[in-house]
């Protein structure tokens, strides 16, 4: 595991332009995200009842109920609303593009090979690992059709007790874990599959080393959570303009963390593979 996340970063060295590019990408969502909050989000948080003005369980639950009759009478929130819907489904959509040039880059990394192979990538595998992208979205969905009935009371009480949302947390808990590790198996499946080594023998080192996999995709993915901890203790501790510039430049650093997690996992199943 150590050596497959020192490897990983020596890789981010061949990837620098990658990591630019998705910074200024990010930094585009993340403008579009601020006009979103500032324009439709903030206007409707004025108008929740202040526990300290009088606010009760009652007048929250009234609260929901307009915004529920906004949602399908107020032009301008259904505007706001369809306008975000497309730009996520943009996002989901260019996701599984990034990570195909990402993966097709490591390929030819470890070849031997040195250039811009990024958009060749995206072009060549872009659609391949979009349908491993959609497989992946309807088995984290999957298990909300047995888990959504189970707590759907828990979710109608919480509107007049919000700690009531506190029992849900073991639930989340183990709906994440389950993401996870269908998340890590199928990575390597997708390494398999853009390499010609076959997806399932891929699936077979992922569970053979899913200890090693896990620990690394836990160890890189908490210094991305500490990176948008860092961002969201500052924006509430020093509202301002330090908060604005941690948060203007919190995304390079977490897409660094986010590519180097996903080198690390390639050099860690690429070290599994059988010696040509």
């Amino acid at each position: 595991m150590r050596v497959s996340i020192t490897r990983g970063f020596h890789s981010m060295k061949e990837q620098f332009y990658i990591l630019i590019l998705l910074f200024i990408y990010r930094l585009l969502w993340g403008y579009f995200m601020y006009g979103f909050v500032r324009d439709a989000i903030i206007p409707i948080l004025l108008r929740y009842p202040n526990e300290q003005a009088g606010g009760s369980g009652i007048s929250r639950l009234l609260f929901y109920i307009e915004g529920q009759f906004s949602l399908s009478s107020d032009p301008y929130i259904q505007r706001w609303l369809w306008l975000l819907l497309a730009i996520s489904v943009l996002k989901l959509l260019l996701s599984p593009f990034i990570r195909a040039g990402l993966i097709h880059e490591l390929h030819q990394e470890s070849k031997g090979e040195r250039g811009l192979f990024f958009f060749p990538g995206m072009k060549l595998y872009g659609l391949p690992i979009m349908i491993f992208s959609l497989v992946e979205w309807l088995l984290a969905l999957l298990p909300l059709y047995w888990v959504v009935p189970r707590v759907y009371k828990l979710l109608i009480s919480s509107f007049l007790d919000y700690t009531l949302l506190l029992r849900l947390s073991p639930y989340l808990l183990v709906w994440l874990i389950y993401i996870f590790i269908i998340r890590l198996c199928l990575l390597y499946m997708q390494f398999g599959y853009t390499s010609g080594t076959g997806m399932f023998y891929s699936l077979l080192i992922c569970l053979r080393n899913i200890i090693p996999a896990a620990a690394a995709g836990v160890i890189l993915g908490a210094g991305g959570f500490i990176i948008l901890l860092l961002s969201g203790v500052t924006g509430i501790l020093s509202p301002g303009l330090p908060a604005l510039l941690i948060r203007q430049i919190s995304p390079l650093p977490s897409t660094f963390f986010k590519m180097w997690g996903l080198a690390a996992q390639y050099h860690l199943w690429h070290s599994k593979l059988p010696i040509k």
